[in-house]
C-alpha cells in the first residue's frame, strides 16, 4: 500500500520574528516540507501520533501524505479507489486518534505497524456518497463525540441520518434517524443533495449528549437514552423560535420570486457564549432589499435550566447587526476572558464594488470584532475593525480570500491577529487589552499561498501554543509549489 515515494523532507528552521518580550517571548521557526504533489486538499492533525495528514488532487490523480512532526519525513499513501473523505477518530483499543476514510460502502481505518500501512474495514455503512468523486479528496466531519470517550460515526443518507455508536469492544450499534437530505434541482440533469447540519448538546439536561437537527423550520432532537442508545423518534423541545422554511429561504430566481422584502431566519450556531456551562442559541436574520442590497442580524438567546431541560425566552437577549451579508462568521473567545466573541467579515456587493473589481482586480473586506461584555451584551458598534482585500481574477473566474487568522501564540488564551499583505508579507498584531489588537504589527517577509482559505492553525509541537500551516499548490509561485510551510512557536527548554 505504500508507494515508492518515501523521502526525507528538506526542512529549514529560521528565526522569523525578533520582537519585544511583551509581544512574543521567542521567535517563530519556519519549516519547509516538500510534498511532491499540490497541497490543495485538506489537512488533518493527529496530535497523539505527532502526524499531519495532507491531501492533494489533480484531474487525474489523488494523493494522501503523512508528515511526521518529529522528523518531518513524508510518506505518500495509496488512496483506495472507493475513497470519498477522510477524518480522524478515537477507536476502542487505541490510545491515540486514528486516521479514518469514508468510502462508498463504509469506513476504513489506517493501521500503522512496524512502518507498514494497511487499510482495515471498520464498518459497513450506508450514506448518500455512493458515487466516487475520482478527482477530489477532502476532509469531512463524519465522526462525533456523544460522551462515551469513543468516536461514533454519523452519516447522512437521502431519507435518514445513520448513527453508528461505537461500543467498548470496538463494534458498532446502528440507529437510523429520520432526517432527510436537503435537495435542490437546477435543470433537467442536475440535482444537489446535502446532509443537514447537526448539533451535539444535552437538550433535556439529563447528563447525556443528544443530537439536534433543523427540519421543516422545526428544531428536532433525538434523545440519548440511559443505555447509550438513541431514540429514533424526534422530540421537539418547544423553544419559541420562528425559523424560515426551506421554501421561504429559497432565493433562486427561476421560481419567479422577487428578492425585495425577503426575510430569512436560520439557526447559525449553538454554543456556550457566556461561559455558564449551558449552550446558547444564535439565529441569523438576513434582510433582502434587492439582489445587491442585503443586511444581517445575529440574535442571541441565552439558555436557562429548567426541570424540562434547556429553555429560551421568546425575545433575544442581545444582538449584532451588520449592514451587509457576512462571508463567514467565527465565534470564539478572542481575549481570554471566558466569554465567546464574534468576528464577521463582510463586503458590500454594490456598483462601486463591481467597478473596483473591474478596474483594480480587488474588493474591500471589512472584518468586525464584537466582544461579549461581562453583563452579556454585544455592542451596537464593533469593538474593533480590520480591513483587508479580496483578490479577484475575472479571467480565471476566481477570487482569493486574504490570509486572516487568530492565533494564541503565548498560550494564555489571548489571540494574535495574523494577516497576509499583498501575498508577500505576514503581519502579526499582538493582543491589546484597550483595543483588542495593537495598532502596530510585526512584519515578516514571506511568499504566501495563493489560496489562503486552506491555511490552518494547529498546535503542532504540543506546547499549548498555536502554529501556522501554509499549504502551497501547483499554481503558486515557482519555488513555493507543492509544499507545506510550518511556522512554529518553538518549545521552550525548561531544564
Amino acid at each position: 500500500m505504500l508507494k515508492q515515494s518515501l523521502r526525507w523532507a528538506r526542512y529549514l528552521v529560521l528565526p522569523l520574528l525578533l520582537v519585544a518580550p511583551s509581544l512574543l517571548a521567542f521567535p517563530l521557526e519556519k519549516i519547509t516540507v516538500p510534498l511532491g504533489h499540490p497541497a490543495n486538499g485538506s489537512l488533518v492533525h493527529l496530535p497523539g501520533q505527532q502526524q499531519l495528514w495532507v491531501s492533494g488532487f489533480s484531474q487525474y490523480e489523488r494523493w494522501l501524505t503523512q508528515v511526521d512532526l518529529n522528523s518531518y519525513q513524508t510518506r505518500s499513501i495509496e488512496v483506495p479507489p472507493q475513497a470519498q473523505y477522510f477524518s480522524r477518530g478515537k477507536l476502542a483499543g487505541y490510545q491515540d486518534e486514528q486516521l479514518l476514510l469514508l468510502t462508498t460502502d463504509g469506513i476504513l481505518q489506517l493501521e500503522q505497524q512496524d512502518g507498514r500501512f494497511n487499510w482495515r474495514k471498520l464498518l459497513q455503512s450506508e450514506s448518500m456518497f455512493r458515487v466516487v468523486d475520482a478527482v477530489r479528496l477532502r476532509e469531512r466531519q463524519f465522526t462525533v463525540d456523544l460522551g462515551s470517550g469513543l468516536s461514533d460515526i454519523l452519516l447522512p443518507d437521502f431519507q435518514f441520518y445513520h448513527l453508528y455508536r461505537q461500543q467498548a469492544d470496538g463494534s458498532f450499534r446502528h440507529f437510523a434517524l429520520p432526517v432527510s437530505a436537503r435537495v435542490q434541482t437546477w435543470n433537467n440533469n442536475r440535482a444537489d443533495y446535502s446532509g443537514r447540519r447537526f448539533y451535539t448538546l444535552d437538550v433535556n439536561l439529563d447528563g447525556m449528549t443528544d443530537l439536534l437537527f433543523v427540519q421543516g423550520a422545526q428544531v428536532q432532537v433525538f434523545l440519548q437514552q440511559a443505555d447509550g442508545s438513541f431514540s429514533t423518534e424526534p422530540w421537539q423541545p418547544g423553544w419559541p423560535l420562528e425559523l424560515s422554511t426551506e421554501q421561504q429561504a429559497d432565493q433562486r430566481s427561476d421560481a419567479g420570486r422577487s428578492y425585495s422584502g425577503q426575510r430569512i431566519v436560520s439557526l447559525e450556531e449553538i454554543t456556550d457564549l457566556d461561559g455558564d456551562g449551558l449552550p446558547d442559541l444564535v439565529l441569523r436574520v438576513e434582510q433582502i432589499a434587492d439582489a445587491l442590497e442585503r443586511s444581517a442580524r445575529f440574535l442571541v438567546y441565552f439558555a436557562s435550566a429548567t426541570e424540562q431541560g434547556l429553555s429560551f425566552s421568546a425575545a433575544p437577549d442581545t444582538e449584532i447587526a451588520v449592514d451587509s451579508v457576512p462571508t463567514e462568521v467565527v465565534i470564539a473567545d478572542f481575549n481570554g476572558d471566558g466569554r465567546k466573541d464574534f468576528y464577521i467579515p463582510t463586503t458590500k456587493i454594490g456598483v462601486g464594488t463591481i467597478v473596483r473589481v473591474l478596474l483594480r482586480g480587488s474588493a474591500n473586506l471589512d472584518v468586525d470584532f464584537y466582544l461579549l461584555s461581562a453583563d452579556r451584551r454585544y455592542p451596537a458598534k464593533a469593538n474593533f475593525r480590520q480591513q483587508a482585500k479580496i483578490e479577484v481574477s475575472i479571467s480565471n473566474l476566481r477570487f482569493d480570500m486574504p490570509l486572516f487568522e487568530l492565533m494564541d501564540l503565548a498560550g494564555d488564551g489571548r489571540k494574535h491577529l495574523v494577516m497576509g499583505e499583498a501575498g508577500t508579507e505576514l503581519r502579526f498584531f499582538a493582543p491589546d487589552r484597550s483595543r483588542l489588537f495593537s495598532r502596530n504589527s510585526d512584519k515578516v517577509q514571506l511568499t504566501l499561498p495563493r489560496d489562503a482559505s486552506r491555511v490552518r492553525v494547529f498546535d503542532l509541537n504540543a506546547d499549548g501554543k498555536a502554529d501556522l500551516v501554509l499549504p502551497y499548490d501547483s499554481l503558486d509561485a515557482e519555488g513555493q509549489r507543492n509544499q507545506l510551510v510550518l511556522l512554529l512557536t518553538p518549545v521552550q527548554n525548561t531544564d
